[in-house]
């Protein structure tokens, strides 16, 4: 008998352009996933002002760690949506 495994809803965040000066989106975005876990898998989708990172296999602290990645100098100027 064949196991049927689950599959789980992605995780999504949202972070947007709270500045003028902040990189733009296409080059946030890679910078964004390039500081997350290697393994995870990630999908984006991309807007002027607007990323939506798609993270899917059951990651719990995909918000936390978008957070902590959007500290980094390199991502100044976009923020997670909602947090102020």
């Amino acid at each position: 008998m064949r196991q049927r495994l689950a599959v789980e809803d992605p995780v999504e965040i949202t972070v947007v352009r709270a500045s003028t000066d902040a990189a733009p989106a296409g080059t946030a975005v890679l910078r964004l996933i390039g500081m997350l876990p290697a393994h995870w898998d990630c999908g984006q989708h991309i807007e002027e002002d607007r990323i939506t990172v798609l993270v899917r296999g059951g990651v719990r602290d995909a918000r936390e760690r978008c957070a902590e990645a959007l500290r980094d100098r390199a991502l100044e100027g976009w923020v997670l949506e909602g947090s102020g």
